[in-house]
């Protein structure tokens, strides 16, 4: 309690400062993106297009990245990312996914019009959604596999996984699989799958050290929440102060 009430003062501190940066005439720097994940496994030369810029570059072994990052993959291409809320996704080749939130008090969340990944929550409070325009599917246990393509298709190894669109809600348990056959149709009813169902890919990807590069992802989230603000004092004086804004 007395961490959460220091942390809403702080919170408060800087919106006092922001006001009194306005006020004077200047301008707050720019807060950075929120870091989403770590980079903890690739094969091939998997790129980002950064949010920042628009840049489109390789991807790197432990490199960062961040909130609105776009992740793609080509042919013979895969990578693995371990977001800051607890979550790992693997990507498989020749997909597209955005990244919407790294997670944290709220699930990590991804986007894809085109790609298959392989989600695994690392502890017990992470959470997933894997978005797509046909359906979302909202990971909640430990192992799932989801593709989309004309379909999307949920396949749950391990855990419990609900895929859920405006036309209807099936949930799954483990060794349980549906799909979304197109625009505007419900799931389909889930169904046990069958041993030709399981999926291999994500065998050729082996993290190494993901608990030490967790802790160095929170190191740079806690980074990325502060905000350098400069301001005009009594004294006519332009003056820099850091504020961390509150957690939430």
């Amino acid at each position: 309690m007395r961490n959460q009430g220091m942390q809403r003062l702080l919170g408060l501190a800087a919106v006092g400062c922001l006001a009194a940066a306005l006020s004077s005439g200047l301008a707050a720097a720019p807060a950075p993106k929120p870091v989403a994940g770590v980079v903890v496994d690739l094969r091939g030369a998997p790129t980002v297009k950064a949010s920042a810029d628009g840049k489109v570059s390789k991807l790197k072994l432990q490199q960062f990245v961040y909130d609105s990052d776009v992740i793609k993959t080509g042919a013979g291409e895969r990578t693995a990312i371990a977001f800051v809320g607890g979550a790992e996704m693997r990507i498989n080749e020749n997909s597209e996914f955005a990244v919407e939130s790294g997670g944290g008090s709220k699930p990590t969340s991804v986007y894809t019009k085109a790609g298959q990944a392989w989600t695994r929550l690392l502890h017990g409070k992470a959470g997933m959604n894997v978005r797509s325009p046909l359906a979302v599917a909202a990971v909640r246990g430990t192992e799932a596999d989801v593709e989309v393509d004309r379909r999307m298709t949920v396949k749950v190894y391990e855990g419990l996984v609900d895929l859920q669109n405006p036309f209807g809600l099936q949930s799954l348990r483990a060794g349980m699989m549906t799909q979304v056959g197109g625009a505007g149709q419900a799931p389909d009813a889930a169904r046990m799958m069958g041993q030709s169902d399981y999926g291999r890919w994500q065998t050729t990807l082996s993290p190494k050290d993901v608990g030490r590069a967790l802790k160095r992802l929170q190191g740079e989230a806690d980074k990325t929440r502060k905000l350098n603000i400069q301001f005009r004092g009594k004294d006519g004086q332009v003056k820099e102060t850091e504020a961390i804004l509150e957690k939430k």
